[in-house]
């Protein structure tokens, strides 16, 4: 008799969350129904005129981002006929590098600075192409010969670093 109670009570509790369930769908369907199908931002929609004009914007950038520049140089630097500070500091780093440069002279050995290396030679060595003929610590002085020439390089100091051009405020009463 138990199971016929239970068999009941499931199809009671069954049919009332059906109810609550239908009750629920009614009410949003009420809800829904109060919604109007034209929005009030209906004038401020976009145009198809704006709508194209904004596509073939966004193709143009896609289309942009596709391309590979292989430009190894900048553009703007093409050409340089007015040199500015980096210009003239790289110009100077450039000569210091390149220049062949006695540093310093000892009783056998001879310092020399190149391509931003030091170099260490004694009198029959070879250093970039330059053979040492004779060191003189008197006065100085290193005799080499390079492409048959016999060159004399004297000690001598990194040039300083050239003064900048432009002049500052101009100084004074107005």
């Amino acid at each position: 008799m138990e199971h016929r109670y239970i068999k009941d009570f499931a199809i009671a509790l069954i049919f009332i969350i059906a109810l609550v369930l239908a009750i629920r769908i009614y009410a949003f369907h009420m809800q829904i129904a109060k919604i109007s199908d034209k929005s009030v931002y209906a004038e401020e929609s976009v145009s198809q005129d704006l709508l194209d004009r904004i596509k073939k914007i966004e193709n143009s950038i896609e289309d942009r981002n596709m391309f590979a520049f292989i430009v190894t140089r900048d553009p703007l630097r093409e050409g340089n006929i007015i040199k500015d500070k980096a210009d003239r500091m790289k110009e100077y780093e450039d000569m210091v590098k390149n220049t062949f440069r006695l540093a310093s002279v000892t009783n056998e050995y001879a310092i020399f600075e190149y391509q931003g290396k030091s170099h260490i030679a004694k009198v029959g060595d070879v250093i970039e192409g330059r053979r040492i003929l004779s060191i003189d610590v008197v006065n100085d002085q290193v005799t080499y010969s390079v492409g048959g020439n016999i060159v004399i390089a004297t000690r001598s100091a990194i040039p300083p670093v050239p003064k900048d051009d432009v002049q500052g405020p101009i100084s004074g009463n107005y």
